[in-house]
């Protein structure tokens, strides 16, 4: 979604009537640090020629010294003679290295095995004072039926004592900040994170509905009565992303936390 003017409005007796106009923008993005990309044998930064390419030895990374024989570049080591330059097909077979030449390192924080979270519970009202940038979204799914009333319990305390269930978790070279929370449409979700010391943070809109009067209730309930019901035809997208799709209506697959505990108890 770019950046935008978004002019909210609704269709009343074949007039549009506008609601409010939003500025859509990016509120967060991710801080990178300032590395840079050399070929692991001579540390000089390559050039792409439809790879990484390198002017040193493939095998011993020395420099190689260039002449034109007969129309053609040919390439010599001190060392070892005739050689190609060293070639990389991918960034990630290049040495990361921090500005001043210091190797970054990129320890493993697990070994494959299960991951282990940490769970950490903490107000909302608390919650809110820091920035929820996310980086992506997962669903979830449980079997067995301990996990299905202990998650269950979780948010229940979300959602009627407010608080916030937040996860810590070592994934494979990164450490892992998610919330344990519910979509719209009730799905349980892991909402993961961007963490702060990595957030590069833009100023948007928060709002407060802690003081909410029941005239502020009964004038809310009267203007949401104006709109028009929202159908399932408005969840589908008509442009260029459906080209060349063999598209099928599938019924989502849910798996409900109560459909669980039910058949431990029955």
């Amino acid at each position: 979604m770019r950046p935008r003017k978004l002019k909210i409005s609704v269709t009343l007796g074949g007039m549009k009537m506008p609601i409010a106009t939003l500025n859509i923008k990016r509120f967060n993005d991710v801080l990178q640090a300032d590395t840079k990309l050399v070929c692991p044998k001579c540390g000089k930064e390559p050039r792409w020629q439809g790879q990484y390419t390198c002017d040193c030895c493939s095998i011993c990374g020395k420099p190689l010294t260039s002449q034109v024989i007969d129309g053609k570049t040919i390439f010599k080591c001190e060392v070892h003679g005739i050689q190609e330059p060293s070639t990389y097909k991918h960034w990630s077979m290049l040495k990361r290295v921090m500005p001043n030449g210091e190797p970054v390192v990129k320890p493993k924080l697990t070994q494959g095995e299960d991951v282990e979270a940490d769970a950490y519970i903490m107000d909302i009202m608390q919650f809110s004072k820091y920035a929820d940038a996310t980086l992506q979204e997962y669903g979830v799914i449980v079997k067995d039926d301990t996990s299905a009333r202990n998650i269950r319990k979780l948010l229940i305390a979300m959602r009627n004592l407010g608080k916030i269930i937040v996860l810590h978790f070592n994934d494979t070279y990164e450490e892992r900040v998610a919330v344990l929370t519910t979509s719209i449409s009730n799905r349980i979700i892991l909402k993961e994170l961007v963490p702060l010391n990595l957030a590069d943070i833009e100023e948007t809109m928060r709002v407060s509905l802690e003081n909410v009067t029941e005239k502020d209730v009964q004038e809310a309930e009267a203007f949401i009565k104006q709109l028009p019901t929202a159908t399932e035809d408005l969840f589908y997208v008509h442009d260029y992303r459906i080209q060349g799709l063999d598209v099928k209506k599938v019924s989502p697959k849910v798996l409900e936390l109560e459909a669980i505990l039910a058949q431990q108890t029955g």
